[in-house]
């Protein structure tokens, strides 16, 4: 409320205030140097800054206060001539105040209007620019699905059609047979990443809850990964601060959790690099894990997409490395799913990784 009045005192006070100056300089200048001059080109300025300004109807006091001050100053015989004059000023003093107020208003609602279509229009561009980029990624999706795909099926079909034609020694025989377990298997996983993705996204996606231990799937994950990280010359290092972590969740989808985690930052590291796993209490109510690495790291700009669907850094770093780059997606609804939150930190390209897994401790903990 005392804004407003304050806002209506200044709106009104101004314009009368600038008003009365031009009077008195008048009268000051009359006294000064003996003769006056006319006020009306001043006073129809103030009308229409005034009015401009301030508003219509601040405009329409000063008109009323100048007829006033002229009635006062030179009064007429009060006659039907005397009557028109002064309405006849009322009416152009009021016209060029209506004028001005409404030349204001009518720029003011254009500049709304061409800052709405500005915005508008940096909207569309926005959207197309989003569609355009989902259009690309999905295209990209679908050539390194068909690539993953593709390749296992050929080593299959290849070393099976050599085994059925009977023209496999035994070592080459026991050779085909791991082959083509070690690629059905790959496609297996491909094909159950593809089923997942389909869960989340149509929201069919649920979990058990059950009591889990995570110190022991941790474990398990580490020794399964220490073969492949031996091959690479990895460092692969495991730190658990305590001996049992129990969580309520899916016993199944807290491995995949883990494993996949675990695999990337194997995965991802070059040869004669370094593989840190730290699980650990935090605030007595979360359990917290951590896979440091010092491999091939996340570039700035494309950090904050590390966990969305179909997103891939560089499809042909995800072909080199093989898979279709959606288990981080997974591992986030997982994640979630149980309560818990996973996030990635990485100082850019080159520079290695860490990934934060939290998740809710079980009550009784």
């Amino acid at each position: 409320m005392t804004t407003t009045i304050k806002s209506i005192a200044f709106r009104f006070g101004l314009p009368l205030l600038a008003f009365v100056l031009i009077i008195l300089s008048s009268v000051a200048f009359q006294r000064l140097f003996s003769f006056g001059f006319d006020l009306t080109l001043l006073v129809i300025a103030l009308l229409i800054a005034t009015a401009w300004y301030l508003g219509r109807n601040p405009g329409l006091f000063i008109a009323l206060v100048f007829e006033a001050t002229l009635i006062y100053f030179s009064p007429q015989p009060f006659s039907s001539k005397s009557v028109f004059i002064t309405l006849n000023r009322l009416a152009l003093f009021s016209t060029l105040v209506l004028f001005a107020s409404s030349r204001r208003n009518a720029e003011r609602r254009l500049r709304e209007q061409q800052q709405l279509l500005q915005e508008s229009l940096t909207g569309e561009q926005a959207a197309r620019r989003e569609a355009e980029t989902a259009g690309r990624v999905k295209d990209e999706f679908l050539a390194t699905i068909s690539h993953e795909l593709r390749t296992p099926l050929s080593a299959i079909l290849g070393w099976s059609m050599m085994l059925r034609n009977r023209s496999l020694e035994e070592a080459e025989t026991k050779r085909a047979l791991e082959v083509i377990e070690r690629n059905a298997k790959a496609q297996g996983e491909i094909i159950g990443d593809l089923l997942d993705i389909s869960q989340i996204v149509t929201g069919k996606l649920n979990i058990e809850r059950n009591r889990v231990e995570l110190a022991s799937i941790i474990l398990t994950t580490v020794e399964a990964l220490r073969p492949q990280a031996k091959e690479k010359s990895i460092e692969l290092s495991l730190l658990l601060d305590e001996d049992e972590f129990f969580v309520t969740g899916d016993d199944a989808r807290l491995h995949q959790i883990i494993w996949n985690l675990a695999s990337n930052a194997v995965k991802f590291t070059p040869e004669g690099g370094t593989v840190e796993i730290r699980a650990a209490r935090r605030d007595r109510t979360f359990f917290e894990m951590t896979v440091s690495d010092s491999g091939i790291g996340i570039d700035a700009d494309f950090l904050p997409f590390i966990f969305d669907k179909f997103r891939q850094a560089d499809a042909s770093t995800t072909r080199k490395h093989g898979g279709l780059g959606l288990g981080l997606s997974i591992v986030r609804h997982l994640a979630q799913l149980h309560g818990g939150q996973v996030s990635a930190e990485s100082e850019g390209t080159g520079k290695g990784a860490v990934f934060t897994l939290t998740l809710p401790l079980a009550e009784n903990e």
